[in-house]
């Protein structure tokens, strides 16, 4: 892992470059000794969002979910199935009665409304479920560039540990070092040799999560592909809040909910009506009649009371959700937003001030090594703040790339990295 650009010139005469391909070339993680080179996956963020989209489970299960949502619609809203009537007549006559139940045409209204409606709620449930598994693609490829990158600094922390042990201690001699400057290296170094193994193993988790995730088999190698301050970046993060207001699926399939809820009331008062059937009779007996039956059933004590009072208060329960829904999302994107100002501000600052003080000491502290003694402990020191500056613009960098996938998944404009 090199440093930045505006700082590879001040570092470069310090830090050996013999020293930081040795220490990369040495390094294999244990989880994927089993993977050949030619199995390793090279990902973007484009490419993974992608495979999400066409192959993730969570796209079949909703639309199979739509598709059951559409069939009981229309079953809903089919006629009636007739019933058939058998009876005696007299002593001797039987009577066949074939009865279709009609329905009125305001109750067939409120049905074909209701199965519009169970519709519509499954596919913004089915919309939210695939946000929803884009964003956690986002978010596991975010943290496969973040663990990426610290695994490169971690090596060039142990690189640098490990030039520093080379000009303090003697040659072949790490046990006879007494000096204070010279035990100090050598336990900056096995603090540096547990930070990269640390490392190591926490990359090899986010390339398991990131392969779990698209349906591979755990030990697959990936190579993330691409910058943490490049991904997922912004066109107009000041509309972020309207978009996601007008497109939010969970606050739509609410407000479909409630129109759902509407709909069920007027099916209740639709349904205080006698239901009527009508058909052909046939009379079989000392004699043969053919005529027409009627049937009509009087709710006289079912006002549908309840039902519309049930339908009202989940008609207000949904509204109430969306509401709810609405200002969830405003302090999700306020916090996004804030959170991305905060660290694009902070990295600012950090690389104009901190991050180029902290190189430009680093290469001083070392140029004054020779003199052994305190300027030793002042090299460790140096080194120190140098990584951790480094490791500190790492962490904004991520956040800021976190922040801006989130508000790409709150807009719904994530998808749109795919190709």
């Amino acid at each position: 892992m090199r440093p930045p650009p505006h700082f590879s010139s001040v570092l470069l005469p310090a830090i050996p470059a013999i020293v930081l391909v040795a220490g990369m070339a040495g390094w294999a993680p244990a989880v994927h000794s089993q993977v050949s080179p030619g199995d390793t996956l090279r990902l973007s963020l484009a490419d993974v969002l992608t495979q999400v989209r066409d192959e993730h489970p969570i796209w079949k299960a909703g639309s199979a979910r739509v598709v059951a949502a559409r069939a009981r619609a229309a079953e809903r809203n089919s006629n009636p199935w007739p019933t058939i009537r058998l009876g005696t007549s007299g002593s001797s006559d039987v009577r066949l009665e074939l009865l279709q139940p009609l329905r009125w045409p305001w109750e067939g209204s409120a049905l074909k409304a209701i199965g519009v409606q169970d519709v519509a709620v499954a596919t913004a449930d089915a919309e939210a479920d695939r946000r929803g598994g884009l964003l956690e693609a986002g978010q596991r490829f975010a943290d496969g560039l973040r663990s990426t990158r610290a695994l490169g600094l971690a090596v060039e922390a142990e690189s640098l540990a490990q030039h520093t042990v080379d000009q303090v201690v003697a040659e072949n001699q790490p046990d006879q070092a007494a000096d204070l400057a010279g035990l100090q290296t050598l336990v900056s170094l096995d603090e540096a040799r547990r930070a990269r193994v640390r490392a190591a193993l926490q990359h090899s988790l986010s390339q398991s999560r990131l392969a779990v995730l698209l349906g591979r088999d755990p030990g697959t190698s990936i190579t993330f592909d691409g910058e943490l301050a490049a991904i997922a970046p912004l066109t107009a993060p000041e509309a972020a809040l309207a978009s996601a207001l007008a497109t939010d699926p969970k606050a739509v399939g609410l407000e479909h909910e409630a129109e759902r809820a509407v709909q069920e009331s007027r099916l209740a008062r639709a349904r205080r009506w006698p239901a009527l059937a009508v058909g052909p009779s046939f009379t079989v007996g000392d004699h043969t009649d053919l005529g027409v039956a009627l049937g009509l059933a009087i709710p006289a004590l079912n006002r549908q009371r309840e039902a519309v009072r049930a339908a009202r208060a989940e008609r207000d329960t949904a509204l109430a959700r969306v509401e709810l829904r609405h200002r969830e999302l405003s302090a999700l994107i306020t916090e996004a937003l804030v959170t991305l100002t905060r660290a694009e501000t902070e990295l600012a600052l950090l690389r104009g001030g901190t991050l180029a003080r902290a190189a430009r000491a680093l290469r001083l502290a070392e140029e004054a090594a020779p003199q052994r003694g305190a300027y030793v402990l002042a090299w460790l020191a140096a080194r120190e703040a140098y990584l951790t500056a480094r490791a500190a613009e790492l962490d904004l960098e991520w956040e800021a790339a976190e922040a801006r996938i989130l508000l790409r998944h709150l807009t719904g404009s994530l998808i749109m990295e795919a190709p």
